[in-house]
């Protein structure tokens, strides 16, 4: 970055536009990093609760929680709001992110903040 610009200075352009350049590519680095560390928040892998083989669909939230065979996880999502089993019934029948924060009347950003908490415990 501090080769460009000195090959900036030596063709004579502004420190103006050096400056906005800088600006833009900082916020491009930012916009990426923000991008990578919730790229596989809704990895679809993590919502499959149930071995493949097994050819019980899931229809409702009951369903779910029939199918979970971690007992602390079990204690942590029939303890957890309503909202979040919904997120996670949607998100098994194979709605998107956007999809499921139209039809429950949320900001995209409670889903992802309620998926990314799900993860985190389930990771812990």
């Amino acid at each position: 970055k501090e080769q460009e610009e000195q090959i900036l200075r030596q063709e004579k352009v502004s420190e103006t536009i050096i400056q906005e350049l800088r600006n833009f590519d900082w916020e491009q680095f930012n916009s990426e990093r923000r991008f990578k560390r919730n790229h596989n928040i809704t990895n679809d892998s993590f919502f499959l609760i149930y071995p493949i083989y097994d050819k019980k669909e899931i229809k409702s939230v009951d369903d779910i929680l029939d199918n979970i065979e971690s007992e602390a996880f079990y204690e942590y999502l029939s303890e957890t709001d309503p909202i979040m089993l919904e997120v996670i019934l949607l998100k098994i029948k194979g709605y998107s992110i956007k999809e499921i924060s139209e039809k429950m009347n949320l900001p995209i950003s409670t889903i992802y903040h309620k998926i990314k908490k799900l993860k985190k415990f389930q990771n812990s």
